[in-house]
């Protein structure tokens, strides 16, 4: 039986005849892959990072705007596969793999870059809620990381997305993270070719939590080389209805009080969204795309 520990729940189920908490059995399973235009400016230009969305989520927070997709759906490929969809997406231009919330299938992520490497970045982009030991599997394979840290409120971690302990992993997988890809890289093109972008999206009513986060980050990652990106385009998704406090938009005060914290910290390289960022237009169909190939 093989106990699956990937993430910091560590639920223990053997996950080729059943799952755990992240709702994935031992395969990749993949929502879409396809060219993707909206992340940040340093990352790519016009022609798009190559996304990857996998399909579960050890997190599963109450407001996902991925929601369907963190629950599982999508569909089951080899690693064989996986590896040629890196290749397809370097083909069409991407300028960089973002594999986007794939943690829990790191080890199979690692199998399918050893069978095809890109030429472009690897970027990993997942929640923040990893652990140290699942990174170090991706040492050496991973070119960019992009975590978010969500809390530093551990009520509101255990709320919105059932893990209290949700600061203390983030603090020690970013540093594991900072560790691995070092300082920041940039191209000649202005993108990024190796380095660190921490993410916080900024949850309604919930300044102090943001503010906490920015005073973390501050202690430990390099504010005048690392990036950070700080969001606004937070939208009632998921079982957010079901959560008054965050049953709505964030408000525009909320969202500056956040980012004079920044600048009073000193981050040099901070992305800062517009207050129209916060529109569905910006969350992708989960349709398979790209998952089984060009002419699915």
């Amino acid at each position: 039986m093989k106990k699956c520990e990937l993430c910091p729940r560590k639920c223990g189920v053997d996950r080729d005849v059943s799952t755990g908490y992240c709702s994935a059995h031992s395969l990749p399973v993949i929502g879409r892959a396809a060219l993707h235009y909206w992340e940040e400016p340093v990352l790519a230009d016009k022609a798009g990072s190559g996304a990857v969305f996998f399909g579960g989520c050890s997190l599963k927070c109450v407001y996902c705007q991925n929601y369907e997709l963190s629950r599982g759906c999508g569909t089951e490929i080899s690693v064989v596969r996986l590896a040629e969809i890196f290749r397809e997406l370097e083909e069409q231009g991407a300028r960089n793999i973002d594999l986007v919330t794939g943690s829990h299938f790191a080890p199979e992520i690692a199998k399918a870059l050893e069978l095809y490497r890109p030429s472009v970045p690897v970027v990993f982009n997942c929640g923040g809620y990893e652990t140290v030991d699942t990174l170090k599997t991706l040492d050496g394979l991973v070119d960019v990381y992009l975590p978010d840290f969500k809390y530093s409120d551990t009520m509101l971690a255990a709320r919105y997305s059932n893990a209290p302990d949700y600061p203390d992993v983030a603090i020690k997988a970013i540093a594991e993270m900072k560790r691995q890809v070092g300082t920041t890289v940039l191209g000649d093109d202005g993108l990024i070719k190796r380095g660190l972008i921490v993410r916080h999206l900024v949850l309604p009513g919930a300044v102090a939590n943001s503010k906490g986060v920015l005073d973390i980050l501050a202690g430990f990652i390099d504010k005048e080389r690392d990036y950070i990106s700080i969001m606004s385009q937070y939208l009632p998704m998921g079982d957010a209805a079901k959560y008054p406090e965050i049953n709505r938009r964030l408000k525009p005060l909320e969202y500056k009080a956040v980012v004079a914290h920044a600048e009073k910290l000193g981050f040099v390289n901070a992305f800062i969204q517009t207050e129209d960022s916060a529109v569905e237009e910006y969350v992708p169909d989960f349709d398979g795309s790209g998952v089984l190939g060009r002419a699915d």
